[in-house]
């Protein structure tokens, strides 16, 4: 996807302030809006990386403890936190994930109670995790959570954020869905069987994928820091989610496959343990209500076109 792409959200310059820069998203993110002439801030516990991804044109801070009262953000964004899907979730693990993105936003909030001006608005990073395993129900920003980690973890996380509010800040948290992109990420993990020439497909089949093109997540960002409407939940997934099973028929038509496969939910949760109930075997059919209901226009609506975009034509 090209910059001009995005160009339909030029704003006024912004001064940014932006953590997890480095992570799926922030790597997408921190180049567009610089493209798009706003001035970034990268919050960053390696700068030598960081500076090889973005160069001199980001500044960088290692303690956000150390920003003076006078520094000036409009925009803070909040991506931090340890990924979910690289390991087995275990006790140790659990409580990494949710200190990993307590810490900073409460290091965030207090940032924002020291200084001077206040943003006007905080983004912060969540998940479709918030809603736990549902079945097939259409699911908006108002729908049922279950009780589950993923659940509590998004909770805590989305109160934490929501502190900022009491400050006069506008606060949107951003509940996203399994992204696709290129260059590593879910769709690089999806795709590796079919890569093998295996069209996988995850226990029945029935769960819902809730998926987005990781441009249409920077592209609600940039639209988001625009429209002062939109506060709260916003759930930052495609208008069309999909089953397991379809998503494995429509990847395997991108990529050339020789033989189907169904991984059996009970060897999953061998495998991978709570983490397969949570994330693999179950499922959320997650709708964005409040994106629709403002005339928000996806750059990739359906999964065939952002498969195509990122994987390229169909095989004939």
């Amino acid at each position: 996807m090209t910059l001009a792409s995005f160009l339909k959200y030029q704003g006024e310059p912004r001064n940014v302030l932006v953590t997890g820069g480095s992570g799926f998203i922030g790597k997408r993110l921190v180049p567009i809006l610089l493209s798009l002439n706003h001035r970034v801030t990268l919050f960053s516990r390696n700068i030598p990386r960081d500076a090889q991804c973005f160069g001199d044109a980001v500044q960088f801070v290692t303690d956000l403890s150390a920003i003076e009262a006078a520094a000036r953000f409009e925009v803070i964004i909040n991506l931090a936190g340890e990924p979910l899907a690289r390991q087995r979730w275990t006790a140790q693990r659990k409580m990494r994930f949710l200190q990993s993105r307590l810490a900073v936003t409460e290091a965030l909030c207090q940032l924002i109670e020291r200084l001077e001006r206040k943003p006007d608005l905080l983004i912060n990073g969540s998940a479709i995790g918030f809603y736990g395993p549902h079945g097939s129900e259409p699911l908006d920003e108002a729908g049922a959570a279950v009780p589950s980690f993923s659940h509590e973890l998004c909770r805590q996380w989305e109160e934490a954020a929501l502190k900022a509010e009491r400050l006069g800040v506008r606060v949107c948290l951003l509940r996203i869905g399994i992204v696709l992109g290129r260059d590593g990420g879910p769709l690089a993990e999806l795709r590796r069987p079919f890569d093998c020439g295996v069209a996988m497909q995850i226990a029945d089949g029935r769960q819902w994928m809730s998926w987005i093109h990781l441009d249409d997540v920077v592209a609600i960002i940039l639209y988001v820091m625009r429209n002062r409407a939109i506060s709260g939940a916003v759930n930052t997934v495609a208008p069309h989610p999909v089953s397991n099973a379809e998503f494995a028929y429509a990847l395997s038509a991108y990529l050339r496959t020789y033989a189907k496969v169904r991984v059996p939910a009970w060897l999953l949760r061998l495998v991978v343990g709570e983490m397969a109930d949570e994330v693999l075997v179950t499922g959320q059919r997650v709708i964005p209500a409040k994106l629709q209901g403002v005339g928000f226009e996806f750059m990739h609506p359906s999964l065939p076109r952002a498969l195509e975009d990122l994987v390229g034509p169909p095989i004939s």
